[in-house]
């Protein structure tokens, strides 16, 4: 499988799409170099990860389908943040704002392939100063392992200097293989959210209790008899302190046969139901651990600054079961 993209002002720099393999005898993994995307997870033959496959289709993707989303995943509120009393100007690349790590962020970059073996694929990549206006050179590597039907993603980094950092796995999923999520149903173990504003959070956190935000019990995301599909773009609070409370599971997605359990240790959650995906809306829905949206801005939300020197971590579990 391969694709070549030019370089763009010196930041996609010149490569080829690349695929590495994962299986074992009951799942089947592919992810590759362009984002250290994850491409496919095969059970019984069915792909239940819903996005590009081929090498074209990866470079013109622009969902961040499958991708590692960063500097920061999700948004910063007017593209820009104070840190130690110095002021930071972002790339502006959603309106005003800026999403998932600026105009070129690690969704498209290639990363370079360290390890492989059968069942683990681990991959790096260099994000220098200045890039796309944050402080500090960031060194990130992402490591895949596949045992059974769990896959774990394992996100490390450290900087050179004091900078922001939350990272992400932006995979859509479809347990169906094809179609819409809308025969899916979700539950996650959350009592609160952020509300948000044109996808800014305003600050609070409010129970979910009695709103179409509680999915403390497995909902279906094509909504109830006489209501619309449920859509979502939202962070839930899975904890309010940044190291989280340890890799726990956090939501179960279920459809058919089938059902996907996700376990984390991040402090929060955004559900996407895809309806702005530009190829299939609501052919997939993402679940993206990760920090809290626009956390700068907000002196009680779990920091997302990486000290010099200090090392981040995250850890992204999913595991597919067949229903009994």
């Amino acid at each position: 499988m391969d694709g070549k993209k030019k370089a763009s002002g010196g930041n996609l720099g010149k490569g080829r799409v690349r695929t590495f393999v994962l299986c074992n005898k009951k799942a089947r993994v592919v992810v590759c170099n362009y984002g250290a995307r994850l491409l496919s997870f095969c059970l019984g033959g069915k792909d239940v990860v819903c996005g590009p496959k081929s090498p074209a289709a990866v470079l013109a993707d622009t969902d961040y389908c499958g991708a590692i989303c960063g500097r920061v995943a999700n948004r910063i509120a007017g593209a820009k943040f104070r840190m130690k009393g110095r002021g930071f100007k972002l790339v502006s690349n959603d309106g005003k704002n800026h999403l998932h790590g600026g105009a070129v962020g690690f969704s498209n970059r290639y990363w370079k392939l360290d390890e492989q073996s059968n069942e683990v694929a681990m991959l790096s990549m260099v994000s220098p100063e200045g890039d796309e206006g944050y402080p500090g050179r960031v060194s990130v590597r992402a490591c895949y392992s596949l045992s059974g039907t769990k896959l774990t993603l394992t996100l490390f980094a450290f900087s050179t200097e004091d900078t922001l950092l939350n990272l992400t796995n932006h995979v859509y999923w479809n347990l169906a293989g094809k179609g819409s999520i809308d025969g899916h149903s979700l539950k996650v173990n959350a009592d609160y959210y952020t509300p948000m504003v044109e996808h800014i959070p305003t600050g609070a956190v409010q129970h979910v209790g009695g709103s179409d935000f509680d999915l403390r019990r497995l909902k279906c995301l094509g909504g109830a008899k006489g209501k619309g599909p449920l859509t979502l773009d939202d962070n839930y609070v899975l904890s309010h302190t940044a190291v989280g409370n340890g890799v726990r599971p956090v939501a179960c997605l279920a459809s058919g046969a089938l059902r996907l359990e996700l376990s984390t240790d991040a402090p929060g959650l955004q559900v996407y139901t895809g309806d702005g995906m530009r190829e299939l809306p609501r052919g997939g829905i993402a679940l993206e651990p990760q920090g809290w949206p626009d956390a700068p801005h907000h002196a009680d939300f779990p920091s997302i600054q990486l000290r010099t020197g200090e090392l981040f971590t995250r850890t992204i579990c999913w595991e597919l079961q067949r229903n009994k």
